[in-house]
This record gives C-alpha cells, sequence and structure tokens, in this order.
C-alpha cells in the first residue's frame, strides 16, 4: 500500500477550487484516511472527489454536505486492476465499498469453476452492505471487470451513521429490498426461462443502456467473450454462441468484430419476454 499524503494529493489537483476541497479534507483526516491500495509500478493517479462519490450512493444521498465531507473523512481509497478480486465468498466483511470508477462484478463460482454472475455493480453502487448487517462473511465473491477505484468506509463508521440517521437507514432498507427482487428476478430468469430468452435479454438490455440508432441498426459495443456473457446469463459458452448464431439467421441482429447490430428490435424484445422461440 501506497500512502498519500496531503502535499502530494494537492500537487495532484488542477485547480484552486480541487485544492481548497482537498485542504479542508486533509485538516480533518490528514494522512491515513486518505491513503490508495496502488497497484506496483503504476504512479499514475487520478483524484476523484470523495464527497461526490457518496453523494452518488442512494443512501448517502440524503445528507448534508457537511455530513458527507465528514463521512469522506473516515473512507480509504482503494484501486483494483482488471480482474483483480475485491472479496473472496467467505471471507470476512470489515466495511462497506462504494464504487468511484470502473466496474465490479459479484459472482458465484462452483467446484467444476463454473461462474455465475448475480450482478456487475458500478459507480455509485456499493457492496458488502448484506454482510455488514447479518454480520456473516460474503456471501458471493467481488472482482474487478476492468480498472476500478473504490472507497472503503469501516463497518462501525456505517452502522453509527445508521442509529443516528433514520432516513439513511430506510434508504438502506430500501436498496436491500431492491436487490431482493433483481435476485429474486434472476432466479426467476435461470431456472424457467430458456438461454436463447436470456440472451435476448441481455442483449436487449445492453442496446438500450450503450446503443446507438444508425441506419442499420442500433449498434452497441460487446467486448465480452461468450464465457463471460455465458457467466453472466447462466449457460456455458457453446450454448451463447449456437444462440448468437440463430439470432443472426433469423435477421434479429448482425455480429462484427466487438459490435453488435440489432437489425429487428421488436423481435429482440420478443424473444426477450418469452414470447417467440428460436428456432432449431
Amino acid at each position: 500500500m501506497v500512502e498519500i499524503t496531503t502535499a502530494e494529493i494537492l500537487r495532484c489537483a488542477q485547480n484552486d477550487n480541487l485544492q481548497a476541497f482537498f485542504r479542508s479534507l486533509c485538516e480533518c483526516a490528514p494522512t491515513a484516511t486518505l491513503s490508495h491500495h496502488v497497484r506496483p509500478g503504476n504512479s499514475s493517479m487520478t483524484v476523484l472527489d470523495p464527497v461526490e462519490t457518496l453523494r452518488r450512493v442512494a443512501f448517502f444521498a440524503v445528507l448534508p454536505v457537511d455530513e458527507l465531507r465528514a463521512l469522506a473523512c473516515h473512507c480509504v481509497a482503494r484501486r483494483l486492476g482488471k480482474a483483480e478480486m475485491l472479496a473472496a465468498e467467505g471471507d470476512a466483511c470489515d466495511g462497506l465499498f462504494v464504487i468511484q470508477s470502473g466496474a465490479i462484478k459479484v459472482f458465484k463460482m462452483a467446484e467444476n469453476g463454473r461462474e455465475q454472475v448475480l450482478v456487475i455493480e458500478r459507480a455509485g453502487s456499493t457492496v458488502g452492505e448484506l454482510s455488514i448487517f447479518d454480520g456473516g462473511t460474503f456471501p458471493a465473491s467481488a472482482a474487478a471487470v476492468e480498472d476500478s477505484t473504490l472507497l472503503f468506509l469501516p463497518k462501525k463508521e456505517f452502522l453509527d451513521l445508521c442509529r443516528r440517521n433514520s432516513e439513511v437507514a430506510l434508504a438502506v432498507i430500501r436498496t436491500l429490498a431492491w436487490r431482493f427482487r433483481y435476485l429474486a428476478d434472476l432466479v426467476e430468469e435461470l431456472s424457467l426461462k430458456e438461454v436463447s430468452h436470456r440472451l435476448a435479454r441481455f442483449l436487449r438490455d445492453r442496446a438500450l443502456r450503450l446503443g446507438a440508432r444508425t441506419r442499420r441498426g442500433v449498434e452497441f459495443p460487446l467486448d465480452e467473450t461468450n464465457q463471460q456473457i455465458g457467466a453472466e446469463i447462466g449457460t456455458v459458452r457453446d450454448l451463447v454462441s449456437r444462440n448468437l448464431r440463430r439470432f443472426v439467421d433469423r435477421g434479429l441482429i448482425r455480429l462484427e468484430r466487438r459490435k453488435v447490430i440489432v437489425l429487428d428490435m421488436a423481435e429482440l424484445e420478443a424473444q426477450a419476454a418469452g414470447a417467440k422461440r428460436a428456432s432449431g
């Protein structure tokens, strides 16, 4: 771990306003709370505003700026490289992780090595709140999908905040309730729907989130391998390949290098809903 002093942080700041912010933050927590876990050999560093990061979290957004700033004083920044583990299933959970940038996948791993992705969390999301409240270990593993930066808030500070602020506590309950609904939907997807339906939904959701409409259709990047897609939708690589070919043959999509073009969004929607079945 590399410690970052107040002076070093101020040298990273590029304008007076950012310098003033970090100066005030460092006065309440001179060194320890601003230390970064930096991978060896990586000298570059982008300074991210911890207060703005906390404000993006649904259950911290109810706090005024002065309380967010006080909470940020207890946070430690951590960096993960692509594919680096944040936590393994069964590890002790000592606090809450808030994602500043990048993406973290939460997944289960079978004894045979098959992986099932439960969710991919991005900036503004959190990892670890369930284990904080029930006192247990991490129920699943977590790893970086890409280079990522996180804030770590110790368990005691998070629980103390929930005890003294009912708005935060209720917002956390809403977040946990949403996660429960999401996992219930995931169980339905994996147990009751065919691979073709799950793959269509994966492509539909990606098109809605990242797609750009062009004369050819709705285009979006697809960087995942078929094996990675299989881990997200609960199947194996060969079935992903087979169903992608079926979608291409039926004129739903066109595949180009690291890109998908949706040619028939209505049919893809119907397939995602399970209304129609891929032939063959």
